[in-house]
């Protein structure tokens, strides 16, 4: 099994062997090494230490512990087996424990470098920016310039927006070491967030050099290639976001049996378009939809959430829409296409080549008699969103969605413009209730109580003058019902609305507020009232 090896002819052998297949990520191989050895009547605290290590490469995180504790059993001053243990119990979500583990491997030696590192990591998940900072530049007064050190030190100051921190933690990390793919990766991260596009473009590129098969830095690389208008060469290496050989892909292919559509002529042939990400990106390319019909093709069906179904039924050229949880099993068509792999197919190359005609959706009739006449009267009327989705169970979604959301006292200074009647679009369990928070006399109408999906929204806001959003899925419906719509963008705003502008091709009536500093809203609200003030009568009158 293990042919390339020498038979060991001792455990000093086996061990060294065992070593050198763990830093060839031959874990197992490294394992089973070591096993004959963990009983041994006489074992080194190093075998049960690397033991230990191996089995927490291979996702046995009881395994390591046993090792670990065994190790501290045979030594109790051996600190590098405190500290690891710690690791795995953090992994475990033993974050008390952990955290003793490592005040244990301390009090056994305060100069313990990688203890403070681990230390550093389990405060900055406790939301202990402060003290993990500390823990970290301890471990770098201990050892100078370490990679490692410094790209966990970066990744502290990103979190908290220190941008040009992060960077030269991130640059000094990529000085100390080179080859350091996270590191240079990274530093094009906190780049491309200060709007330095060219130098984070290199950056992902020395990334791709140094580990061509880094996919996350191929879909980082295509979002900056789409935020700056290059669209050819964006949307091409989008579609490594599927990738197979990409383990961790976030979007796996179609769960159906026939072949993927990568241009072939559609003329007589039937085609399934698969959701993907959010119900914005479903809002945003659903109008290519119609193109694709203009194809010749003999079946267009869509596959959309149940909230999209009622809306997306009036696409024209739509034959069938299917939710998720309908009991029948998708009919077989000839191909089948992503959502946003649409512009990529269709060679959407220029910003001119967007299909850029709304509306290209449509109130149902029948929505919009259910709700004709339920809102107050007055104009103008202005819908009203603050927040997105906090999806908890997705760190960076949810880490993007703190950026973009705000809570609703900070649309204060807008609910007080004269003359203008505020409806809420707002949804959320914890967001929505934060109405009650507001004066009483400044509340917006909130009529979202009785809102089941998009059409009732849809209907709602077809009867407003404007929408205020944060960068959130209701922007989209209002660009593609062609509201006039104002929505405000974080810094670090995503690639679909450009960097340079604040208007957007992908909804003529759309204008954009961004953040000039990282995490400044105020400033951004004091524009957004000034322009409200200004807004005038020629302004609301439909293109």
């Amino acid at each position: 099994m293990y042919g390339d090896l020498q038979n060991p002819e001792s455990a000093v052998d086996a061990y060294s062997f065992a070593v050198s297949l763990y830093g060839k990520a031959r874990f197992d191989a490294a394992l089973a090494l070591l096993e004959p050895l963990l009983f041994a009547r006489t074992t080194d605290v190093q075998v049960f230490n690397l033991a230990a290590a191996c089995c927490l490469s291979m996702d046995r995180p009881h395994d390591a512990e046993t090792h670990w504790r065994r190790a501290i059993a045979l030594k109790p001053d051996y600190c590098d087996a405190h500290s690891n243990l710690g690791v795995v119990l953090k992994e475990q979500g033993r974050l008390d424990e952990a955290e003793a583990c490592y005040r244990n491997a301390l009090s056994i030696s305060s100069n313990h470098a990688g203890a403070y590192v681990n230390l550093g990591r389990l405060y900055a998940q406790l939301g202990r920016p402060d003290d993990a900072e500390a823990a970290y530049l301890r471990a770098l007064e201990l050892q100078p310039g370490d990679g490692d050190f410094l790209v966990n030190l970066g990744v502290l100051y990103q979190a908290q927006m220190r941008m040009p921190e992060a960077e030269a933690a991130y640059r000094s990390a990529t000085e100390a070491n080179p080859h350091d793919v996270k590191a240079h990766f990274n530093l094009g991260v906190v780049l491309k967030m200060q709007h330095r596009f060219a130098e984070a473009e290199a950056s992902y590129r020395r990334t791709l050099a140094l580990q061509p098969d880094y996919f996350e830095v191929k879909i980082n690389l295509a979002h900056l290639l789409l935020n700056v208008g290059r669209l050819k060469e964006g949307w091409a290496l989008f579609e490594t976001r599927y990738d197979p050989r990409w383990p961790a892909r976030k979007i796996a292919p179609p769960p159906v049996d026939f072949p993927m559509w990568r241009g072939e002529p559609l003329a007589g042939k039937s085609l399934l378009v698969w959701p993907e990400q959010g119900h914005g990106d479903s809002l945003q390319f659903c109008r290519y939809l119609p193109i694709l019909k203009a194809r010749g093709l003999a079946k267009l069906s869509i596959v959309c959430s149940p909230a999209l179904q009622r809306l997306f039924e009036t696409i024209e050229g739509v034959d069938q829409c299917i939710a998720p949880d309908d009991d029948h099993i998708v009919p077989q068509h000839d191909y089948v296409c992503l959502t946003m792999s649409l512009p990529h197919r269709l060679g959407t190359t220029t910003f001119a080549s967007i299909p850029g005609t709304t509306p290209y959706l449509q109130v149902p009739p029948a929505y919009a008699a259910k709700w004709k006449g339920r809102l107050p009267e007055g104009e103008p009327r202005v819908g009203l969103v603050w927040a997105g989705d906090p999806r908890p169970d997705q760190p960076e979604i949810n880490a993007v969605d703190r950026r973009r959301s705000l809570d609703a006292r900070a649309y204060l200074p807008l609910l007080g413009a004269p003359g203008v009647t505020f409806i809420s679009l707002q949804m959320g369990a914890l967001t929505q209730p934060q109405i009650s928070t507001l004066p009483p006399e400044l509340r917006p109408f909130d009529p979202m109580h009785d809102v089941r999906d998009f059409a009732d929204t849809a209907a709602i806001i077809d009867q407003l003058d404007l929408v205020i959003t944060v960068d959130t899925s209701i922007a989209h419906l209002a660009g593609a019902l062609n509201t006039p719509t104002w929505i405000l963008s974080r810094y670090d705003g995503c690639w679909r609305w450009l960097h340079d502008r604040d208007d957007t091709p992908w909804y003529p009536r759309t204008r954009l507020f961004r953040q000039t500093q990282p995490g400044e809203w105020g400033e951004v609200i004091e524009r957004v009232r000034t322009a409200l003030e200004g807004w005038s009568a020629h302004e609301r009158t439909p293109a």
